[in-house]
Order: C-alpha cells, then sequence, then structure tokens
C-alpha cells in the first residue's frame, strides 16, 4: 500500500469515527457538508479521491480541524503531517489543468465535454484534434504511414504541449486507445482529473453507428464481439480513473446533469470558483 493509500484509509476510518462520536446519519453529515450521501460513502469507504475543498467542508461540518480529520498524525508527527499537506496543496494547484474525459468512442465524451466546457466558461480540447492540427494530417494518414507507434508518440508529445503551454482550467476529450499508451496515460493522471464515461457494448456500437463511424471494427462481420473485447482489455485502465458516470440509458440533458455535478463536487467548484485542488498523488499511474 502507497504512502498516500494509507492516507486515504485513514481519513475513512477517522471519518467514520467522528460521525459515530457525533451521533450523526450519513445522511447527516452530508447535509451538513453539502455532499451526496452517495460521495460521502465513497469517501467513508476510502473510494473515493476528495478535494482539499471536499474535506475542509467535512471538517467543519464535523466542528474539527482539517488536521485533525485527515490523521495523518497516526502515520506521521503532526509537523510532518502539515507539511505533507502543505506540499501536496502547493503540487496539485501547480500542476491541474482540469478534466479529461476517457472511454470508448460512444459515450459521450464529445458532447458531454463541450457542453460541460460551456457551463463553466472552460476550453474544450479534442486530443485528436490537436494531433491532426499539429502534423497537418488526417488520422488515417498517420496511422497509414507510421503505424500505431507513431501515433502513440504523437499523443504523449500534444499531451506534454498541453502541460508546457501552462493553460488551465480546461476539458480535454482522450481518445479510447491512450489509456493502453502507459507514458501518456500517467501524465495525464498526473496533470488532469480523468473521469471515465461509459455505456453498454450495445449502446456504444449504436452511438457509433448513428455517428457514421466504424473505424475500429471496419470490414468485420463481429463487430460486437470485438467491440467488447476492446471493452474488456481496456476496462481495467479505465477503472483508474478518479470518476466514473455511466451514460447508459439516459438523455444527453440527465447525463450532463450528472457530470456536472460530479466534476464540482469533487473538485470543489461553486460559487464562480474555478480551482483544482485534488486531493490525490501527483505521481499516479
Amino acid at each position: 500500500m502507497s504512502e498516500y493509500e494509507r492516507i486515504v484509509a485513514q481519513l475513512a476510518r477517522t471519518l467514520r469515527h467522528e460521525r459515530s462520536l457525533r451521533g450523526l446519519s450519513r445522511s447527516d453529515l452530508a447535509l451538513r457538508a453539502q455532499l451526496s450521501e452517495r460521495y460521502l460513502a465513497q469517501v467513508e469507504t476510502g473510494a473515493a479521491n476528495p478535494s482539499l475543498t471536499v474535506l475542509t467542508r467535512l471538517a467543519n461540518a464535523l466542528d474539527m480541524g482539517f488536521i485533525e480529520l485527515i490523521d495523518v498524525a497516526a502515520l506521521a508527527s503532526p509537523t510532518q503531517a502539515a507539511s505533507l499537506i502543505e506540499q501536496l496543496k502547493r503540487r496539485v494547484v501547480t500542476e491541474r489543468r482540469g478534466i479529461a474525459l476517457i472511454g470508448l468512442r460512444g459515450a459521450g465524451k464529445t458532447t458531454l465535454g463541450q457542453l460541460l466546457a460551456g457551463q463553466l466558461a472552460w476550453r474544450f480540447y479534442r486530443l485528436t484534434e490537436l494531433i491532426t492540427q499539429r502534423t497537418q494530417m488526417p488520422l488515417d494518414e498517420l496511422f497509414s504511414l507510421g503505424g500505431d507507434a507513431a501515433f502513440r508518440r504523437l499523443e504523449l508529445e500534444t499531451l506534454q504541449q498541453l502541460v508546457d503551454d501552462g493553460e488551465t482550467n480546461m476539458i480535454v476529450e482522450i481518445g479510447g486507445g491512450l489509456v493502453t499508451n502507459q507514458p501518456a496515460y500517467q501524465l495525464l493522471r498526473r496533470h488532469w482529473t480523468t473521469v471515465w464515461l461509459s455505456t453498454s457494448p450495445e449502446e456504444h456500437m449504436q452511438r457509433v453507428v448513428a455517428q457514421g463511424d466504424l473505424r475500429p471494427m471496419h470490414g468485420s462481420d463481429r463487430a460486437m464481439e470485438e467491440l467488447r473485447t476492446i471493452l474488456h482489455e481496456r476496462t481495467p485502465f479505465y477503472q483508474t480513473a478518479e470518476l466514473h458516470l455511466s451514460t447508459s440509458r439516459r438523455s444527453v440533458e440527465t447525463s450532463l446533469a450528472e457530470l456536472k455535478a460530479l466534476v464540482m463536487e469533487y473538485l470543489g467548484l461553486g460559487n464562480g470558483v474555478q480551482a483544482n485542488d485534488s486531493l490525490q498523488e501527483s505521481e499516479s499511474s
């Protein structure tokens, strides 16, 4: 277990203990901290990576100090705990660029990403478009000339350029296969909060067909079987995202509302505040 995982586990234990001491139900604490009960349950089980803003809300709701709630003192000295938290604050605020939407084509990344960016007044980018703009070549030509290896290298280089540009408050749509490109995916997770958008294989297929785009299954009589295989192979990578939203059997409006609520709650955004201060391991991979 990493040091960060130990801290998250300790936080979960402390939160459950302090809530119990005060005779508060989970719904009571969620209401006091202005969080959803579902999200609070994830924090209390160590399944969520709460933002520093969310942790501050919880500490205030329990009438505790921030350091007490984190209770890193159970793992290190109070001085070390305070130093660690300050380092995390500085490092995350400096490095976080925004939100990255991952998942297979057809999950709603483009539609929801553009709409959410509009509502947050953030910039929206599609990584594949940035690559084609950079090379002045269509994707099919890029693959035919350089193959998959060349394209994966371009993914990494283009992501690095986004980091180097220093822009923040952006939403980036990522191609479905980038998660298998470990150097690029590690870079993405260090600098963006990742959100996996998923749906059922059948809905993936329906939406891709509706878009007229069958590139990963072109010429195949076993398209659904191939799609299931791709999804099965990539799901372990998608599951490492900080956040997950299923768009299955949901309208665009419903999915957008759920995505916005999920992102704003995780990042502690609201009332015009636009800061990315997630408490999370900067070297996660």
